[in-house]
């Protein structure tokens, strides 16, 4: 009998439940297949209500640790996502029990999901905010409509405290006006700064076109930019502020062909020039991207993203595309070099592409050919969804390592290091789109 991980309690929001440890035989299926590094996370046979596992956000603490939050629930969606958090103090190798600091409980009632980390650089105070839903109000989707609230731990994530402040995520044409009526939104990474010390944090809002009828196909996304004004200053965690950008009725929208608009889960970098750059999910077979000279308040018309200018359109269903800047300017963008061939794939397998900075070009990034990084066959026996790897992962870079935390099928939550490489192309002057091999470059190096 192997060990997988030595953690033996999952905390159910103030709730201490007994957990087997982690071995092959109680974790059915193979979660190593991705070749990760460790896991932050395996449902076992005798967990509870554990299956869906998604909206992996991780962030490095000034004191070394990795910290990763997500959302956990037996279904997506259902009235049991709660929020969960993991640390590791050694690098990624070991992870503590899943600690759920919200979800419904009688004193606090309604879902918690996607949540997401932010350390104040010089206190070390690490927040996590989170949508929180009020259960008596489903605007778009249960999971989707809330308010957003915020814990914080100025241990280190060891323990957190809840605030009774919470936030309007601000008002369109597709939400409601009464303003106790919570808006829907998602956002799916991890805020950061800009180099004059804006903290932005990219998000969608959600609203419906018709009234009524809550189907996926009735639904209507635009991108907004969260402000985090005081964050860096302030030492009551109750007064934090914000503000939404572009302020105004209408956010960054992407028109569909059948006049519906579909543009949400926004990552974003900062070019050497100041601008700020965001590559947008979409249902258009593309990522898209849009540039902001002035600190995101007004923002270019969202167009496909290519890989040079003119060149080849960077092919991606309806899935997340994260992008990030490297600390030597290359620019990395993960995604999954694909037409749409379902309502929301395919999610496998996943790319990765480096891109360069081109400032005097109409798009002011070149990106080199993608290359294949992760591909999975099969769904974990305990899973509730279908084939997918890396769908909501946050890239993060740590002292020259490319780290990644990741799902496999939106069940295991997996930690591995990006293989250099993937990213040795630093130059951004490949102009095709497509594989440049059949072999999947799913190993650590």
């Amino acid at each position: 009998m192997k060990l997988v991980a030595n953690m033996v309690l999952l905390t159910f929001v103030g709730v201490a439940v007994a957990q087997e440890r982690y071995t092959d035989e109680n974790v059915p299926g193979d979660w190593r297949r991705s070749h990760p590094l460790s896991a932050i996370y395996l449902p076992s046979k005798s967990s509870i209500n554990d299956r869906c596992n998604q909206q992996v956000v991780g962030i490095v603490t000034k004191a070394g640790s990795c910290l990763v939050t997500w959302t956990m629930a037996s279904e997506e969606s259902k009235p049991d996502q709660r929020v969960a958090i993991s640390r590791s103090t050694d690098e990624g190798k070991n992870w503590s029990a899943a600690q759920i600091i919200a979800g419904d409980t009688p004193q606090h009632p309604g879902a918690a999901s996607y949540s997401w980390l932010f350390q104040v650089p010089n206190t070390g105070r690490i927040y996590c905010f989170y949508l929180k839903n009020d259960p008596s109000v489903i605007t778009v989707r249960r999971d989707i409509t809330g308010w957003l609230n915020w814990q914080y731990s100025d241990d280190d994530g060891v323990t957190w405290h809840r605030v009774k402040a919470r936030f309007d995520m601000g008002r369109g044409q597709w939400t409601a006006t009464d303003p106790n009526v919570p808006t829907s939104f998602i956002g799916i990474y991890a805020p950061h700064s800009t180099s004059w010390g804006d903290v932005l944090f990219s998000f969608a809002r959600y609203g419906l076109k018709k009234k009524g009828g809550r189907g996926y196909d009735n639904w209507m996304t635009e991108v907004y930019f969260l402000r985090l004004d005081n964050i860096l200053n302030e030492r009551d965690p109750e007064k934090l502020t914000f503000s939404v950008l572009p302020d105004a009725s209408k956010g960054l929208r992407i028109e569909r062909s059948n006049g519906m608009f579909w543009g949400n889960e926004p990552s974003w970098i900062e070019l050497s020039d100041g601008r700020l750059m965001t590559a947008i999910r979409t249902r258009n077979d593309a990522v898209y991207y849009a540039l902001s000279s002035d600190r995101g308040k007004k923002w270019t018309k969202p167009a496909p993203l290519r890989y040079t200018d003119g060149g080849d359109i960077v092919r991606n269903p309806n899935a997340p595309c994260p992008m990030i800047k490297l600390s030597d300017g290359r620019i990395v963008l993960m995604f999954y070099n694909a037409k749409q061939a379902n309502t929301f794939g395919p999610r496998n397998p996943v790319w990765i592409s480096v891109g360069s900075e081109y400032p005097s070009g109409d798009q002011p990034v070149r990106f080199s050919k993608p290359v294949k990084f992760m591909e999975v066959d099969g769904n974990p026996p305990l899973g509730s969804t279908y084939v997918q790897i890396a769908s909501y992962s946050t890239l993060v870079e740590h002292e020259g390592r490319l780290l990644l935390v990741y799902n496999d099928c939106k069940h295991w939550v997996l930690f591995k290091h990006v293989p250099d490489a993937l990213l040795l192309d630093s130059k951004g002057n490949g102009d095709e789109q497509g594989p440049t091999s059949n072999k999947a470059n799913v190993g650590d190096d």
